[in-house]
Protein backbone atom coordinates (compact mmCIF):
# COMPACT_ATOMS: atom_id res chain seq x y z
CA UNK A 1 0.00 0.00 0.00
CA UNK A 2 2.65 2.48 0.72
CA UNK A 3 4.29 1.43 -2.46
CA UNK A 4 1.40 2.44 -4.17
CA UNK A 5 0.90 5.70 -2.61
CA UNK A 6 4.90 6.52 -3.18
CA UNK A 7 4.44 5.80 -6.76
CA UNK A 8 1.41 8.05 -7.13
CA UNK A 9 3.33 10.66 -5.78
CA UNK A 10 6.03 10.69 -7.96
CA UNK A 11 4.19 9.81 -10.76
CA UNK A 12 1.50 13.39 -10.11
CA UNK A 13 5.09 14.57 -9.55
CA UNK A 14 6.27 13.62 -12.69
CA UNK A 15 3.34 14.70 -14.71
CA UNK A 16 3.47 18.00 -12.90
CA UNK A 17 7.54 18.76 -13.45
CA UNK A 18 6.72 17.76 -17.28
CA UNK A 19 3.32 20.03 -18.20
CA UNK A 20 5.44 23.34 -17.01
CA UNK A 21 7.95 22.21 -19.40
CA UNK A 22 5.90 21.54 -22.26
CA UNK A 23 4.50 25.26 -21.15
CA UNK A 24 7.62 26.74 -21.13
CA UNK A 25 8.95 25.39 -24.50
CA UNK A 26 5.41 26.86 -25.83
CA UNK A 27 5.85 29.92 -24.54
CA UNK A 28 9.33 30.11 -25.89
CA UNK A 29 7.89 28.68 -29.41
CA UNK A 30 5.09 32.01 -29.14
CA UNK A 31 8.00 34.19 -28.90
CA UNK A 32 9.90 33.40 -31.69
CA UNK A 33 6.88 32.83 -33.99
CA UNK A 34 5.32 36.98 -32.66
CA UNK A 35 8.90 37.91 -33.43
CA UNK A 36 8.75 36.98 -36.60
CA UNK A 37 5.43 38.08 -37.16
CA UNK A 38 6.50 41.45 -36.46
CA UNK A 39 8.86 41.43 -38.78
CA UNK A 40 6.52 40.34 -41.76
CA UNK A 41 4.34 42.76 -40.69
CA UNK A 42 7.10 45.62 -41.09
CA UNK A 43 8.44 44.62 -44.24
CA UNK A 44 4.85 44.48 -45.55
CA UNK A 45 3.90 47.65 -44.01
CA UNK A 46 7.12 49.36 -45.75
CA UNK A 47 6.07 47.83 -48.95
CA UNK A 48 2.82 49.19 -48.83
CA UNK A 49 4.49 52.46 -47.55
CA UNK A 50 6.46 52.37 -51.33
CA UNK A 51 3.26 51.48 -53.38
CA UNK A 52 1.13 54.05 -52.05
CA UNK A 53 3.92 56.91 -52.55
CA UNK A 54 4.35 55.43 -56.20
CA UNK A 55 0.75 55.52 -56.78
CA UNK A 56 0.96 58.99 -55.95
CA UNK A 57 3.76 59.92 -57.75
CA UNK A 58 2.66 58.45 -60.87
CA UNK A 59 -0.84 60.18 -60.58
CA UNK A 60 0.32 63.24 -60.11
CA UNK A 61 3.02 62.66 -62.84
CA UNK A 62 -0.18 61.78 -64.88
CA UNK A 63 -2.30 65.12 -64.29
CA UNK A 64 0.51 67.69 -64.59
Amino acid sequence: MQDEEIYMTLNTQLKKRSSIQTFQFKCQDCSVMSHRYKILLGISGGLNGILVLTLITLSLLDFS
